[in-house]
Parts: structure tokens; C-alpha cells; sequence
């Protein structure tokens, strides 16, 4: 009862205490629906490649920013973990993980992806003899080992110092009975605090034992598990769950038996009573970070004496996953993770502050006023006059305040002589100029309004107002005289009167979002164009709405037509259309607003989402678009977004309206990307099958080591469809950055990843030798300055492999050689049958010289 008061205190008082220099923290969360194998997470590593490593009640998980990969134990693979519980991860000289799994040790090697269950093998071979009772790697990668047998060791895998502090009670010698609970490093030497609370420091190097302390053991004297730290002031902090904190001050040479007491004497206000810690831990900027049980967080700054709690808020999952958080790391790139009690771990993102919503009721436009103030226009409660440094209501304006029928507004406008205009829904025009409201309407006298429903406001380069009237097309105030003209289907050749939104152009035109796509109007000679898009077979879906959400021209010349199939993207010069929804990588396809940042890139919201779109134009003239997405799980409200509600100020905030409040975006601090991020090839998958690191497929082993570290692969003509799992070095949770590649050897085409896959993959490559070129693509759309490369080998089929095309030659000369030799032979048996054919035929008898004479006798005498 008393822990519950203090929480409902605490929670009570939370805006007192944080009304100072702790900045608002939102987190990323990552548990069992991203995949970990369990969300009890008891120990967080980022590695020295990138990856985070997570060990859990049941197997140990690597991260890489985009996906889970699990690792468990099984009974016949002595190489797997030796059991499923991973208490804790430490990395070794090398990279290798060692990992405490009960009362034992493992050994994880990041290259074979193989558990060694026998570590002490190795620490024996270094000198140091005897199992493992305890074991720790300090920053510099240095081991401090305990052994059941022989004593304790320090040991240097660089130097190869080794030095050895025996089992005894000597100044020098280590107490056998010491079981050492937790370690921790200090400016002195390794602090080491036994599962009774002693204390030991010893400087490794030397082989000394510097100093003992048993203040917590008197204190408590119970076997327990203690953990400790020690601050950047050399202050020491020992944790035991059950029983308290105890923290050393070194200045003061005082003990303080709790956190609550050290607050109060630090001169902190609204300290609850009872804190339950669990860890603590430094952040990169000096803040203090409690994890405490059933109170969430609490970030302390002592030096301003503020404190503020972070905790779980139901609905909001940019807001800690739990309420007991049981284990605090920072990496190595200033990003503190949490692991909860039973619902995974969360990250902190320094980027998700650049995020902030505010529950200020249901918003529908926005503008900002000469002395940077916002005005909100509410769908249903009027306009909210709000300053933008405490973001808090400076004043209110309703129908009633203002004695008009109707406070749902729709639009806003500031122009440049300082006034504001406001549009209402069934209410009419609403102009504010020097604390005095005006309200135009279609039952004034002269009015040129055909109705009272005013969806927008735009100024025309003289300073004349031109409103966008639904169901009245437009109209245009005199800024000299206050004549109103209209245009509409009547009095000009606009196809429609039905007006969703109203902007000037880079060139000075006044456009129309309307029913029928847009039309453009000049200001000066009132000449209206109807625009529309070509139809083509790369617009298919565009045909399905001609209805214009709302129609921007960019600073580019670019028009920008959101709608419910997307935003189309055309530029009238060349006559390009880009169109952009879900299928290519928009957060959803019904796109309702649309506007420019100081920065040049466009923001486009969807229902649910906001997109963050960079422009380029290439060598060619052809514009290509890179997309990056929010959602609620970046500090988004949840949506759904309304219509028009977008507005960028002055100092670059992009201010975002929908159902549930005001969303507030810092677009100059998100940044374009780290250029020294990494991609890493995380694995390889052959016809949805993840390709493991010594295990034979078709019998022949494909990765000898793990790919990022073997960098070449070599597959079978049918293995010629493959997909190549894409990371990075920087491991944050949900990573958004994408990759650009390309394929050497095939195509000289780099080529960007999608924004929901960062896979790269491979349909029926033809044989040949490839080298893959992969860098990080930049929010900017440009390309990162690191690169990663795979070679990749995909060898010919049997029938035009190498000793295929050497049995060809062969099989080829032998045919030659036996038509030869049968020519000959053929060539023979012909000459051997016309000689024997002569041989056989008779020859005719030749008359006799008698014969021929009386031949002719014969002949005379018939003469």
C-alpha cells in the first residue's frame, strides 16, 4: 500500500518535477511481435560489428536494427548454447560473446556462429587454471576470473599479463569464500562486491588488492545478489533487490542507506518515499538514470536538482514498455536501452524528442502569426491562440467569444500586413487585425461568396486575399478596397465549384485543389486553366479519384496533388507524373496534406502516417523521390490525420493536425542520416531457407564463416535466386535508414531498397562472377560514404561448365578426326569396288587379220 501511494504521488506530481532541463524521453520498444524469443530480458550488448544482443529466460537474440535472429539449445548439437537462459553477455577479445547461463559459462563465436560450452579450455591454455566461477571483461576487453580451485586472475589477451591472486586472507590474497556477485570499474582498479555485500578493489595489472570494505555487510549480513557501479564522481552504488540501496559518497565519506535519502539531501523536491532500484546508470549527457520497480524510471540531474519519471502510459508506445524496469545499458553510439520485467526492451532515441504531441483537441488548420505565435483551428471548439515555447493556450476564441454561427474551422492564413484569416465551416470568413474580428459572409450584402463553407486562404504577390469556397469556387478580396469577384462555373471556365484547398504557386498562379484535379488562375489577368493529368499505364490508380485532397506547387515547379489514391508528382515543363502510395513507400495511400519545409522536402500525410520526401532531379532531367515514414511509434499521434492540417513555421517546425491533438516536429534536428553508418550483410536465405554458418546443403557447405565476415558465396546454377538480409552498424530499434546497391558485373544501376524491406534479392542470376556494392541511402536521398561488398559466384550449369566445354572440344575433335578417317575409309572401299568391278567384266574378242580380209572381200564383191 505504501509502494502504490508513492506511485500515485509520483504520477500526481510529474509535471512539477520535470518543468526543467530533463528533456521529454520517448523510446522505440522491441519484444515478441518483432520477434525476440522471449520478453523477459535479463542482459543488452551492442557488439563491436553493430549488432545487439539480448539474453533472455529462453534463448539468446541478435538484432541488427531490422530483424531478430534466436539462438537455442538443442541436445544433440554440442555446438548450440548449452541451455536457453542467458543471464548475461560480455564480449571478449576477438568478439567472442561470453555468456553466463546458470551457474555456467559459453562461449559464442560471431565468426562459425558455434557455442563453445567449455570456455575454461581456452582461459587454461592462457594460464589460468581451473573452472570458471566467475568471470568478467572490462572495457579494455581484460579478463578477471575467479576459479573454483585455484584463486583469482587478471589477464591480458594483448600484453599477456597475467597475473594470479592466490586463496588466502594476506593483504595480497584473495578470500576463497568470496563469491563474487557483480563487478564493476573504477579510476582505481576493478571493484568486485560478494553476494554478502563485501567489497574488494584490486588493480589487475599489478596483482594487488588495493582496499576492502564491509560497511554493507555489517549493515545487512544476508546472502544475496548485490550489484554495483560507480559514477563519474567515484561515488559507489551497491544494489541489492530486496533490501535496498546503499551509495558511498566519496567527498563526504558518508554512506546513505537509500536513494530517497541521497535525493533529499541533495536538495531534490517531491521525493516519493519508497524506491525499489534495481540499476542505475550515466547517460551521455550526465544524467543520472534509476531503474526501479513499479515506478518506471526516474531521471535524476543532480546538478540542477531536478528529477522527472518515465513510465508505461496506456495507448502510447513511444512511452516505457512496463512499469519495473530491471536492467539499464548504454552503447557505444549514447543510447540508453531498458530491458522490462516482462514486456522486452525499449531504446531511447534522442530523435524521438524531436517529436511532440499535444492532446488540444480535434485539429484542422494551423498558421503562425507575426510575433511567431501558433493559431490552431479546431474542429470543435474554435481557434487556440498558443505559444510555441511553452506550448501552452495564450488565449481562446470561440463562436460564442466571437458572435459568429460557427466554430469549426477549416482554415487559416497569415498575410504579409500582419493580419489573420480564418475559414469556418457553414460560419463564413473570419479576418482578425488588430484585436478586431471581422466576419464575411454569402448573405452580406455584395457578397460574392455562394457559400459559407471557406476550406482556404491564400495571398496573391499585390497582397489581395483569395478564398477557397467548397461549392463556390473562389473568390478574391480587393486588399484596397475589399471588392470581392468570384470565380465559378458561371462567370469563368473552371469545370468546378467544389474547392477543397487554395495555394499561390512559386510563379505567382493561384491553385485550386477541387473535384476535377486543380486549376490554375492568374492573379493579374484572371486567366483560369483546367489541369489535368495524361493518362497513361503507369497512373492507374490516380484514374480511380479525380478529387484533390489538396494541391501544392513546390519551390521546384512541381505540382503536388494529394488524394485518396496517393500524390501524384508532375512537372508541367516535362511533363513526368510520379505516383506515390503504399505500394511505393508512402505510409498509406490515402494522402490528406501536403506542404514544403525551410529545408525544400516535402511532407505528405496519410490517414495514419506522416512522409518525409526528398526530391532529386538526375543528369537526365527525370526526378526520382526518396520517402522516409513516421507513425505513432516515432511520437505520432495514432491518427487519423485531417485534411489540409499541415503548416511548416518560420523556424522549420512542422506542425501536423489530427483527431487527437497537435503533433510538433523539429525537421531541422532529424538530421539526414549518419554518413559513417555501415551496411553489414546479415545473412543469406536460398528459396526462403536462412542459409546457417557450416551446415551442408545439397551436400556441400555454402558459408564457411558468417557472410558479413566471409564476404563470398558461391552457389549452384539452381541456387541462382537468393535473397541477401540487409543491416547496419548502428542497431538502433525499427532502423528506417534504407540501402542503395548495386550489382558489378551485371548492371552499373544503383539501386535503392524499399522503405518496409531491406532485403536485396536475386531472381535466376545468370552464371558469372558479381561483386555487390551496398552503401546506406541518406534521408537526403544521397548516397553514404561507407561501402560493404560481396563477391558472388554462380556457377555455369553442368552443361556449360568448364570441363562441359572441354568434353564439347573433345567429343568435337573426335568427330572430326572419325568423319576424317571414315571419309578415307569410304574413299578406299570405293576405289578397291571400281577396280574389282573392272577385274570382273569380259572382255570382247578381236577379229583375226584373215577374218578381216575376206570381211572385205565380201564387201567388194557386193559392190
Amino acid at each position: 500500500m505504501k509502494r502504490l501511494f508513492a506511485l500515485l504521488m509520483t504520477c500526481s506530481i510529474l509535471a512539477i518535477a520535470s518543468a526543467g532541463i530533463i528533456p521529454d524521453m520517448k523510446f522505440r520498444r522491441l519484444d515478441t511481435r518483432e520477434g525476440l524469443s522471449n520478453s523477459m530480458v535479463s542482459s543488452i550488448l551492442r557488439d563491436s560489428r553493430g549488432y545487439v544482443w539480448l539474453g533472455t529466460g529462453y534463448g539468446l537474440n541478435r538484432y541488427d536494427g531490422y530483424r531478430v535472429r534466436t539462438y537455442f539449445s538443442y541436445d544433440k548439437d554440442t555446438t548450440s548454447l548449452r541451455n536457453n537462459r542467458v543471464d548475461e553477455i560480455q564480449e571478449g577479445y576477438g568478439g567472442r560473446l561470453w555468456l553466463k547461463q546458470g551457474m555456467n559459462y559459453s562461449v559464442y563465436d560471431p565468426v562459425t556462429e558455434k557455442v563453445d560450452r567449455t570456455p575454461s579450455r581456452w582461459l587454461n591454455e592462457q594460464g589460468i587454471v581451473g573452472s570458471i566461477e566467475s568471470i568478467h571483461l572490462d572495457s579494455k576487453k581484460n579478463y578477471w576470473v575467479k576459479t573454483y580451485e585455484d584463486g583469482f586472475y587478471y589477464f591480458d589477451p594483448v600484453s599477456k599479463n597475467l597475473k594470479h591472486l592466490k586463496f588466502g586472507y594476506g593483504d595480497d590474497e584473495f578470500p576463497k569464500e568470496f563469491g563474487v556477485s557483480a563487478y564493476t570499474e573504477s579510476k582505481e582498479g576493478m571493484i568486485l562486491v560478494s553476494t554478502y555485500g563485501e567489497l574488494l578493489c584490486i588493480d589487475g595489472p599489478k596483482g594487488k588488492v588495493l582496499w576492502r570494505n564491509d560497511h554493507v555487510k555489517r549493515a545487512l549480513d544476508s546472502y544475496n545478489d548485490y550489484w554495483v557501479t560507480v559514477d563519474k564522481e567515484d561515488n559507489i552504488w551497491v544494489i541489492t533487490h530486496s533490501t535496498g540501496t546503499y551509495i558511498y559518497i566519496k567527498k563526504e565519506n558518508r554512506w546513505y542507506t537509500s536513494l530517497t535519502e541521497l535525493m533529499l539531501a541533495r536538495g531534490f523536491e517531491n521525493v516519493p518515499d519508497d524506491i525499489l532500484v534495481w540499476e542505475v546508470c550515466y547517460d551521455a549527457k550526465g544524467l543520472l538514470w534509476v531503474a526501479t520497480d513499479h515506478l518506471g524510471v526516474l531521471v535524476l540531474d543532480f546538478e540542477n536538482k531536478e528529477w522527472r519519471q518515465f513510465t508505461n502510459i496506456k495507448g502510447d508506445d513511444t512511452s516505457l514498455p512496463d512499469i519495473t524496469i530491471k536492467h539499464l545499458y548504454l552503447d557505444q553510439l549514447g543510447r540508453m536501452w531498458l530491458a522490462s520485467y516482462k514486456n522486452g526492451v525499449a531504446m531511447c532515441a534522442e530523435a524521438l524528442s524531436n517529436f511532440k504531441s499535444l492532446a488540444v483537441g480535434d485539429i484542422n488548420t494551423m498558421t503562425e502569426d507575426r510575433q511567431g505565435y501558433y493559431w490552431l483551428g479546431r474542429n470543435d471548439g474554435g481557434i487556440i491562440k498558443m505559444d510555441p515555447k511553452t506550448l501552452e493556450p495564450v488565449e481562446t476564441f470561440t463562436k460564442q467569444s466571437l458572435g459568429v454561427p460557427s466554430d469549426i474551422i477549416v482554415g487559416s492564413f497569415a498575410s504579409r500586413d500582419g493580419s489573420l484569416w480564418f475559414g469556418t465551416y457553414e460560419g463564413g470568413l473570419l479576418h482578425y487585425k488588430n484585436g478586431v474580428w471581422k466576419n464575411y459572409r454569402a448573405s452580406d450584402p455584395g457578397s460574392a461568396f455562394m457559400t459559407n463553407n471557406i476550406w482556404g486562404i491564400t495571398e496573391d504577390l499585390w497582397g489581395n486575399i483569395w478564398v477557397g469556397v467548397l461549392g463556390g469556387g473562389a473568390v478574391r478580396i480587393d486588399k484596397n478596397t475589399g471588392k470581392q469577384r468570384s470565380f465559378t462555373t458561371e462567370n469563368s471556365v473552371l469545370n468546378t465549384v467544389w474547392t477543397n484547398s487554395i495555394s499561390t504557386a512559386s510563379n505567382g498562379w493561384i491553385l485550386l485543389g477541387n473535384s476535377e484535379y486543380y486549376a490554375l488562375i492568374h492573379p493579374g489577368n484572371f486567366k483560369v486553366i483546367n489541369g489535368t493529368f495524361p493518362q497513361d499505364n503507369s497512373l492507374k490508380a490516380i484514374t480511380v479519384s479525380t478529387a484533390t485532397t489538396q494541391a501544392v506547387w513546390d519551390s521546384r515547379g512541381l505540382l503536388w496533388q494529394c488524394s485518396p489514391s496517393g500524390v501524384v508528382i508532375y512537372d508541367r515543363k516535362t511533363g513526368q507524373k510520379t505516383l506515390l502510395d503504399m505500394k511505393s513507400g508512402l505510409y498509406g495511400s490515402n494522402a490528406v496534406s501536403v506542404t514544403e519545409d525551410t529545408r525544400h522536402t516535402m511532407w505528405v500525410a496519410t490517414d495514419h502516417g506522416l512522409s518525409n520526401i526528398t526530391p532529386q532531379k538526375q543528369d537526365d532531367g527525370v526526378w526520382t523521390f526518396t520517402v522516409r515514414n513516421f507513425n505513432d511509434r516515432d511520437g505520432l499521434q495514432p491518427g487519423p490525420f485531417n485534411q489540409r492540417a499541415i503548416f511548416c513555421s518560420r523556424s522549420g517546425e512542422l506542425l501536423l493536425g489530427g483527431q487527437d491533438g497537435l503533433d510538433i516536429i523539429s525537421t531541422l534536428k532529424l538530421g539526414n542520416g549518419d554518413d559513417q553508418e555501415k551496411p553489414i550483410f546479415s545473412g543469406l536465405v536460398l528459396f526462403d531457407q536462412e542459409v546457417e554458418v557450416g551446415v551442408r546443403y545439397d551436400g556441400r557447405v555454402i558459408l564457411d564463416e558468417a557472410l558479413d565476415m566471409q564476404r563470398r558465396i558461391r552457389l549452384h546454377y539452381s541456387e541462382n535466386q537468393f535473397t541477401i538480409h540487409m543491416a547496419s552498424d548502428n542497431g538502433g530499434v525499427n532502423n528506417a535508414t534504407r540501402f542503395i546497391y548495386q550489382l558489378k558485373g551485371f548492371n552499373d544501376k544503383w539501386i535503392k531498397t524499399t522503405t518496409v524491406n531491406p532485403d536485396i534479392t536475386y531472381m535466376s542470376l545468370p552464371p558469372g562472377s558479381y561483386t555487390l556494392c551496398v552503401r546506406m541511402l541518406k534521408d537526403d536521398g544521397t548516397m553514404g560514404e561507407q561501402e560493404s561488398q560481396l563477391d558472388i559466384v554462380i556457377d555455369s550449369p553442368w552443361y556449360s561448365s568448364w570441363w562441359a566445354w572441354t568434353l564439347y572440344g573433345l567429343l568435337t575433335i573426335l568427330f572430326v578426326f572419325i568423319w576424317k578417317y571414315a571419309a578415307r575409309v569410304m574413299a578406299y572401299l570405293r576405289s578397291c569396288r571400281s577396280h574389282r568391278e573392272t577385274q570382273e567384266t569380259p572382255l570382247e574378242e578381236t577379229p583375226s587379220e584373215e577374218e578381216n580380209i575376206e570381211e572385205a572381200v565380201l564387201m567388194d564383191e557386193d559392190e
